[in-house]
């Protein structure tokens, strides 16, 4: 095992304990869904902006998008670390076509962002109809496929911006509102 793959996984474990610890794998998926599109939509304004460092910028919204992933992935039962300790960083696997299409200059981040929307509305509605959890799955997998080509345009990787995310959190505090986790800091606004 590499030591990017055996950090991933233990930040994996990390923040799935932290959601544990916090109940938030008792929540109905689809307000864990609703957390996973805020994201989603941070990390495509700060496409848009190019704020790639700031607060909310790509870096922070790659890291907080896995955090959620992670966590509606335990909420479904989604066994992601047995997948990665299995085959590795699965997402690193179309490397080279990401690569071939820089060179050729067809690479497009903004469509790879298209193609996580895509995956992401696709894992919700396999969800919705009651599909089989192996469409959640695929659709999770794709989702991290799509967050490291982003990451990597973005010079960085899912192990640093999933570090990062869980550095924020992994102290934080709160209470459970009608099913929804709501940090103390936001509790005396």
């Amino acid at each position: 095992m590499t030591i990017s793959k055996m950090r991933y996984l233990e930040l994996l474990d990390n923040v799935e304990q932290w959601a544990k610890d916090r109940s938030l794998d008792t929540v109905e998926a689809r307000t864990q869904y609703t957390k996973l599109i805020e994201e989603q939509g941070e990390l495509g304004l700060a496409m848009m902006k190019d704020n790639v460092n700031g607060d909310s910028g790509v870096k922070d919204s790659l890291g907080d998008y896995q955090v959620t992933l992670i966590i509606y992935c335990l909420i479904r039962g989604i066994d992601l670390k047995t997948e990665i300790a299995n085959e590795g960083r699965f997402w690193t696997e179309y490397d080279y076509l990401a690569q071939k299409h820089k060179e050729e200059g067809t690479f497009d981040v903004n469509k790879v962002f298209a193609y996580l929307v895509y995956s992401s509305s696709r894992m919700i509605a396999a969800y919705n109809r009651g599909r089989s959890i192996q469409l959640e799955h695929l659709s999770a997998e794709r989702i991290l496929e799509d967050l490291h080509e982003i990451a990597t345009e973005y010079n960085t990787t899912l192990e640093e911006t999933l570090e990062m995310a869980y550095n924020e959190i992994k102290d934080r505090k709160g209470k459970m509102i009608d099913g929804v986790f709501v940090k103390e800091a936001d509790l005396h606004e």
